[in-house]
C-alpha cells in the first residue's frame, strides 16, 4: 500500500472522507482536555497511536501538539540559550579595575530657562554643576551675590540639588560645557568628570610645569534633567531632545553675552563643548541636523558609549531613520573647509566587552569622520587608565574620569570666541591624552657635558644594557655618565628601545640624553670628551608596570597602585645626526630600587608575521616554543588573518629558568578596526593564561581598517638579560567565544522567531485549504521539525556560505593622508549609504552581501542555521505558554456567559478605540491591548468547543469542526501577534514614562490609527464568532502563502536589519484577511454577481 499523501507545505495528511459517517448508537464523548505537554488524538475514542506523521483528521482538543522532536529542539534551545548568557557574564570579560570617584556635587536648577524659554518646560531641565572642594568661592559669582543658605530665591529640592529662581541672572565666568545623558540616564552622571576635570585645573595645573597656559579658565558644567527617557527606543525623542539641546545652547550662551564678572579682555564665548553619554552622543551628532541649530555653537564633542554606527535595537523606524539622516548628514559635512562640520571635533570612547548594553563595535566612527577631525578609542587604550568599563562605569571610572577632565580643560582656549583651541591643537591633545600619553621631557635647549667634570662608563653597543649595571655602585651620590654609541647609518633598519620604571627629567634621579660630540658630530667611532645633549628628542608613553606580584594593569593584587613604566621606540635612522645616548645618573639612595633597559636591534628579527585561517587556529591553534628566538626587550607577532571579532582565544605564556628579572613579561594586545589596546602584565605562568578578544567591523558595514593593517598584533616585553625565550600556546576559547554573538546578533532571535511562525502558519493554511481542517499550531510545529525547518536550515547555510564568495571591500583609513578638503574620505564605507552609478551586478552582490546575518567569514555559515534552530525551540516555549494562559483563562471563565454584541454596538467599540489611539493613547497601547483581548477571545473559544459534541459520528459533527478550526486559527494569531510585542513595547515605555512625570504631549507618529486598525477590526471580528470562511481559502489560499512567503524572503535579505518592518508586513496581510472577509461578505457577494452576469460568467457557487 501506498503511504499517506505530503502535501507541499510539509504536512504529512491522512486521507478521509469530510461526510460524518453516523453510528447506529451515537453517544455524547467527553472532550479530551489533557493538559500534558504530549501528542493528543483527534478524538478520544481513537485507540490508535500517535505516528509521527502529523493526522489532520478533526482536532477536538486544546493540543500542545509536543513530540519527541520538539521536546528535544526545546531542551537543546535552553542548553544553547543558557551557555550563551552564560558565557557572555561570565567569561572572556575585561578585568574590573574602575576606582571610584569621590565629590562634593551641587546642583542648580536654572528655572529662568525651565519655565520661560522652552517649549518642553515641565519635561525637561537645565542644571548647572558645582562641586564644593573646588567651586566653593564660585557659588555666589555664578548666582549674582545671592546668598544660597539665606534667600527664598535660591530653594532646596532634594539632596544636593537646588532651585535658582528666574529673577536672579545667572552670571558663569568659565568656558560652557553641556552634558547630555543617554537613554534611561541621569543629568546628574557628569559629576565624576566635572569633578575630575575642576582637580586638574586647580590643583594639578598650578605644579606642572608652565602652570595655567593663556586662555585657560575653568569649565562651567551645565547638564540637562531628559527625566531619564529611553530615548534609545523611539525615535522621535532623539529629534525632540537635539531640539531641546540647542534651545539650551543658546540660553547657556545668552549667560555669557552681559557678564560683569568676566575678563572684558576675552571674547564672549560662541560655543560649547558637548559630552554626550550613550544615546546622548547620538542627540549630540543630531544637534547640527535641526532648524533651530545655531551655526558655528559646537566645535567639540566628545561622546562615550554611544553606538554611532547602528542603533542599540532596530525595533521602531523612526530611529532607523534618524540614524540615516544623522548619518547622511555628517558624510557630507566635511567636504570643504567652509563645510559645516569642517572646524568640529569628535572623538568616540568606548567601554569594550564588559558593556553589554552598547555593543561597541557600533562605537566605530572612523567611516565616519576624517581622522583630522577625530577617531574612536577604547577605555582599555587610555593612558594612565588601561581598564574596560561596562555602560555605566564608563562614567564614573576615576582612571577614565581623569583623562576625559584633562583633556577638556587642555583644549580650552579662552582667548578665542569658540573657546577650544585649533583643530589640529585640539586633535594633538585629544591624541596624547586618549591614544598615546606622549610625555615630552626637558626643554629643547642644549646643554654641554663633559667627561672630565662626571663620573663615565662607556657601554658596549652589541647587547642590551641594563641599569644598574653588574658593577654599579649602590651607596654613591656621585653624578655618573654612561654613554651608548647609537648607529648612524641613514639606512639601517635597527630599532633603538629604552624601557625603565624611572621618572625622567631635569628634577628626577636619571634622564636620557641624545648627544652630539662637540669635536665630530658624525662620529661614534672615539670616545668624546665633551657632548653637546638635548633632552626633548626622545618621547615617552607611559605603558603599565609588571611585576611578579602584578594582578592586572596599576594593580597589585585588589591595591591600586598606579605603577607605571616609560617606554621609547625609534627607528635607527631617526637618530642620524646624535652618535651618543647617554644616561645621566644624579645620584641616588641606598638600596634603591628601579631599572633602565636599553637595546639597539634589528626590527625586523624580532617581528613574526603568522598567516592562518580562522579554521587553522581552531583545529591547531598557534604554538612557539621558543619565542623570540634571541633575548630582545621587545618582540611582536603579527596575525592578520585574525580578525574577526566573533572568536575569543586563550594565551598561554611560559618562561622558565629567570630569576632576578627586573620585570614580568607583559604584552599588549592590538587591533586595527578601531583604537584598541589591551595590556596584560605578568603573564608568564598564568594558570588561566591570558584572554584575547576584540572588537572589529559590524555586519552590513565595508571592513573598516586603520594605516593598512589586519587582524591582531601582540607585543611582548620581556628582559632580556634573562636568556630564556617564552613558550607561547595560543587556543581558540570556543566557551568564551558564545558570548560574542549576544551582542552582535541580538535582534536575530526576533527575526529568525518570526520566521518560524511565518512557516508554520502557511503550513497551517495550506493545510486548510486542502483538507478543511487548521492544523494546531504545536502539532504544525511538531512536525515540521521532522522535514520543513531543517530543509530551510540548509538553505539558510547556503546562503551564508554564498555571501563569502563575495568580494569584501575593505576602506582603508590610512595614517593622516585623509583630509577633510578631499570631501567624506569614507562616503559609502555602510553600505546602506552607498548610492551612484555602477555595474547593476554590483548593487545586486551588496544587498546579498547585506542579507540575512552579513558577509562574516566562511567558518561561520552553521550560525544561521543555528539560530534558526533556537528560534524554533524559543517559539515552541512561547506556544506552550500561551496555550497554558488561555487554558487557565477558559477554565476561569467558563461559567461566565457571553454572547455577540449588536452591529452597532460593535461600531461604537471600534469608533471609540480609534478615537483613543487618535487623541490619547499611541497605537502601540492598542496594539499591547489587542493581544490581551485575544487571550480572552481564544479563552471564549475554547470554552464554545468543549461545549461541542467530541465523536465524528454526531449529526453536529461539521460545526464541530468549524468551531474548533476557529479555535486553531485564533490561537495561531494570537502566537503571531504575541511576537509583535516587542516592536510596541519600547514606545509603550515612553508613553508611560512621560504620564508619570505629568507630560502629556505625544509624538504625532504614534497616533497614526492606520497602523493598528487592522488588527483591531480584525481581533473585534474575532471575537464575534469571525473567521476567513473556508471558500475564501480554496479561492485565495495561493495569493495567502504568497504573501507569507515574500515576508519570508524579506526577512531573510532585510530582517535582521530592519527588523521594525515585521510590525508593517504583518499589518499587510492581516489586512489581506480582512480582504477575504470582505468578498466572504454578502454586499460583496451581490456585487460579485452582478458583475459576472455582465460578463457573461454564471456566479460561483460554494461547494463545502
Amino acid at each position: 500500500m501506498s503511504g499517506p499523501p505530503t502535501h507541499p507545505s510539509g504536512l504529512t495528511t491522512h486521507s478521509h472522507d469530510s461526510t460524518p459517517q453516523p453510528k447506529s448508537a451515537p453517544t455524547k464523548d467527553k472532550v479530551n482536555t489533557s493538559t500534558s505537554c504530549s501528542p493528543s488524538s483527534p478524538s478520544h475514542n481513537d485507540p490508535s497511536p500517535r505516528t509521527s506523521t502529523l493526522n489532520t483528521t478533526p482536532y477536538k482538543t486544546a493540543t500542545y501538539g509536543c513530540s519527541p522532536y520538539l521536546a528535544s529542539l526545546l531542551v537543546f534551545s535552553a542548553v544553547i540559550l543558557t551557555c550563551v548568557i552564560h558565557s557572555s557574564f561570565n567569561h572572556q570579560l575585561d578585568p574590573k579595575g574602575c576606582i571610584m570617584t569621590y565629590m562634593q556635587p551641587t546642583y542648580y536648577r536654572l528655572l529662568a530657562f525651565d519655565e520661560t524659554m522652552t517649549r518642553f518646560a515641565g519635561k525637561y531641565n537645565l542644571l548647572l554643576y558645582r562641586d564644593g572642594d573646588y567651586d566653593d568661592d564660585r557659588l555666589r559669582s555664578p548666582l549674582n551675590h545671592v546668598d544660597i543658605g539665606g534667600s527664598n530665591l535660591v530653594t532646596h529640592i532634594r539632596s544636593s540639588e537646588w532651585a535658582v529662581d528666574k529673577s536672579i541672572k545667572v552670571r558663569p565666568t568659565g568656558v560652557p560645557a553641556l552634558f547630555i545623558p543617554g537613554n534611561a540616564g541621569s543629568a546628574k552622571q557628569v559629576r565624576s568628570m566635572a569633578k575630575e576635570a575642576a582637580r586638574y585645573y586647580y590643583e594639578t595645573l598650578p605644579r606642572e610645569e608652565g602652570g595655567h597656559a593663556a586662555g585657560s579658565k575653568p569649565i562651567d558644567f551645565f547638564t540637562v534633567n531628559l527625566n531619564e527617557e529611553f530615548s534609545a527606543f523611539h525615535g522621535q525623542l532623539l529629534q525632540d531632545q537635539a531640539h531641546y539641546a540647542n534651545e539650551v545652547i543658546a540660553y547657556i550662551l545668552s549667560l555669557y553675552a552681559d557678564n560683569d564678572n568676566r575678563d572684558t579682555t576675552l571674547p564672549r564665548p560662541t560655543s560649547v563643548l558637548i559630552i554626550g553619554h550613550s544615546m546622548g552622543g547620538i542627540v549630540a551628532r543630531s544637534i547640527f541636523t535641526t532648524d533651530n541649530y545655531i551655526q558655528g555653537s559646537v566645535h567639540a564633542i566628545l561622546t562615550v558609549a554611544t553606538p554611532h554606527m547602528i542603533p542599540p535595537i532596530a525595533l521602531d523606524d523612526k530611529i532607523s531613520a534618524a540614524y540615516d539622516r544623522i548619518e547622511e548628514f555628517w558624510m557630507h559635512g566635511f567636504h570643504t573647509p567652509h563645510s559645516p562640520l569642517a572646524n568640529v571635533s569628535l572623538v568616540s570612547i568606548m567601554g569594550g566587552n564588559l558593556d553589554i548594553t552598547v555593543n561597541s563595535d557600533s562605537g566605530n566612527i572612523h567611516h565616519l569622520v576624517p581622522q583630522s577631525h577625530g577617531f574612536s578609542v577604547f577605555t582599555s587604550s587610555i593612558p594612565h587608565a588601561w581598564v574596560g568599563t561596562d555602560h555605566l562605569s564608563i562614567l564614573w571610572c576615576n582612571q577614565v574620569a581623569m583623562a576625559i577632565g584633562k583633556a577638556l580643560v587642555d583644549i580650552v582656549d579662552a582667548r578665542r570666541a569658540d573657546q577650544v583651541k585649533p583643530l589640529g591643537e585640539r586633535m594633538k591633545i585629544f591624541r596624547r591624552r586618549f591614544l598615546t600619553g606622549a610625555e615630552e621631557h626637558g626643554s629643547p635647549s642644549e646643554q654641554t657635558l663633559s667627561s672630565s667634570d662626571f663620573e663615565h662608563t662607556f657601554m658596549a653597543t652589541d647587547t642590551a644594557w641594563a641599569f644598574p649595571p653588574a658593577t654599579y655602585n649602590a651607596q654613591s651620590t656621585t653624578p655618573h655618565l654612561f654613554i651608548l654609541a647609537l648607529p648612524q647609518s641613514s639606512d639601517s633598519p635597527g630599532a633603538f628601545t629604552l624601557l625603565t620604571d624611572h621618572t625622567l627629567g631635569q628634577n628626577s634621579r636619571l634622564d636620557v640624553l641624545l648627544c652630539k660630540d662637540l669635536a665630530s658630530a658624525s662620529s661614534s667611532s672615539h670616545r668624546p670628551h665633551a657632548l653637546s645633549c638635548r633632552s626633548d628628542k626622545l618621547t615617552f608613553v607611559p605603558i603599565p608596570a609588571s611585576t611578579e606580584s602584578s594582578t592586572m594593569p596599576l594593580f597589585t593584587g585588589e591595591y591600586y597602585t598606579a605603577r607605571e613604566f616609560r617606554f621609547t621606540q625609534r627607528q635607527a635612522r631617526e637618530l642620524v645626526g646624535y652618535p651618543f645616548l647617554v644616561v645621566l645618573d644624579r645620584g641616588r639612595q641606598y638600596g634603591e630600587p628601579g631599572f633602565l633597559l636599553a637595546e639597539i636591534s634589528k626590527e625586523t628579527a624580532h617581528k613574526e608575521v603568522i598567516e592562518t585561517t580562522t579554521l587553522g587556529l581552531l583545529r591547531n591553534g598557534l604554538k612557539r616554543g621558543k619565542f623570540a628566538e634571541s633575548p630582545s626587550l621587545v618582540s611582536t607577532i603579527s596575525l592578520p588573518n585574525m580578525d574577526s571579532s566573533l572568536l575569543a582565544y586563550n594565551l598561554k605564556v611560559s618562561r622558565a629558568g629567570c630569576q632576578g628579572q627586573k620585570f614580568a613579561p607583559m604584552m599588549r594586545q592590538s587591533s586595527w578596526a578601531m583604537h584598541e589596546d589591551k595590556y596584560s602584565v605578568n603573564i608568564a605562568d598564568k594558570k588561566s593564561g591570558v584572554d584575547i578578544n576584540f572588537h572589529g567591523d559590524l555586519p552590513y558595514f565595508d571592513k573598516i581598517q586603520l594605516g593598512g593593517n589586519n587582524g591582531v598584533e601582540l607585543r611582548f616585553w620581556m628582559d632580556p638579560t634573562c636568556p630564556e625565550p617564552l613558550s607561547l600556546t595560543l587556543e581558540v576559547d570556543k566557551y568564551g567565544s558564545l558570548g560574542k554573538v549576544v551582542i552582535r546578533y541580538r535582534m536575530v532571535v526576533l527575526v529568525f522567531t518570526f520566521l518560524v511562525i511565518l512557516l508554520t502558519l502557511r503550513a497551517q493554511i495550506q493545510s486548510w485549504s486542502r483538507t478543511g481542517h487548521f492544523v494546531p499550531f504545536g502539532e504544525a510545529l511538531s512536525s515540521l521539525i521532522q522535514s520543513t525547518f531543517w530543509q530551510f536550515s540548509v538553505l539558510l547555510g547556503a546562503i551564508s556560505m554564498l555571501q563569502h564568495l563575495i568580494p569584501r571591500t575593505a576602506v582603508d583609513i590610512g595614517n593622516e593622508a585623509i583630509s577633510s578638503s578631499q570631501g567624506s574620505p569614507l562616503a559609502g564605507s555602510s553600505k546602506s549609504t552607498e548610492t551612484g552609478s555602477g555595474p547593476w551586478w554590483r548593487h545586486s552582490a551588496q544587498w546579498f552581501g547585506d542579507a540575512l546575518l552579513g558577509d562574516n567569514d566562511a567558518f561561520f555559515w552553521f550560525l544561521a542555521p543555528l539560530f534558526f534552530q533556537v528560534a524554533v525551540g524559543i517559539v515552541a516555549f512561547v506556544w506552550i505558554l500561551l496555550n497554558s494562559i488561555v487554558r487557565t483563562v477558559a477554565f476561569l471563565t467558563k461559567r461566565v456567559a457571553g454572547g455577540d454584541f449588536s452591529n452597532t454596538i460593535r461600531a461604537i467599540t471600534l469608533t471609540v478605540m480609534s478615537g483613543l489611539v487618535i487623541s490619547v493613547v499611541p497605537y502601540q497601547f492598542a496594539f499591547t491591548a489587542i493581544v490581551l483581548w485575544l487571550i480572552w477571545i481564544n479563552a471564549r473559544a475554547l470554552n464554545r468547543a468543549h461545549q461541542q459534541p467530541a465523536s465524528i459520528t454526531s449529526s453536529s459533527s461539521l460545526e464541530t469542526t468549524k468551531v474548533w478550526n476557529r479555535f486553531h486559527f485564533i490561537m495561531s494569531i494570537l502566537v503571531m501577534f504575541f511576537f509583535l510585542l516587542p516592536f510596541c513595547v519600547p514606545a509603550l515605555m515612553v508613553w508611560i514614562r512621560n504620564f508619570a512625570i505629568g507630560w502629556f504631549k505625544s509624538f504625532g507618529s504614534d497616533h497614526r490609527v492606520d497602523y493598528v486598525l487592522p488588527f483591531l477590526v480584525f481581533v473585534e471580528g474575532l471575537s464575534h464568532e469571525f473567521s476567513v470562511d473556508i471558500g475564501s481559502y480554496k479561492r485565495f489560499s495561493r495569493v495567502s502563502v504568497l504573501m507569507l512567503d515574500a515576508m519570508v524572503g524579506y526577512l531573510i535579505v532585510f530582517g535582521v536589519r530592519y527588523s521594525w518592518q515585521i510590525f508593517f508586513l504583518t499589518r499587510l496581510w492581516t489586512s489581506w484577511l480582512l480582504l477575504l472577509r470582505f468578498v466572504e461578505s454578502g454586499p460583496a457577494k451581490v456585487l460579485e454577481r452582478v458583475l459576472l452576469s455582465q460578463f457573461g460568467r454564471p456566479p460561483h457557487r460554494k461547494q463545502d
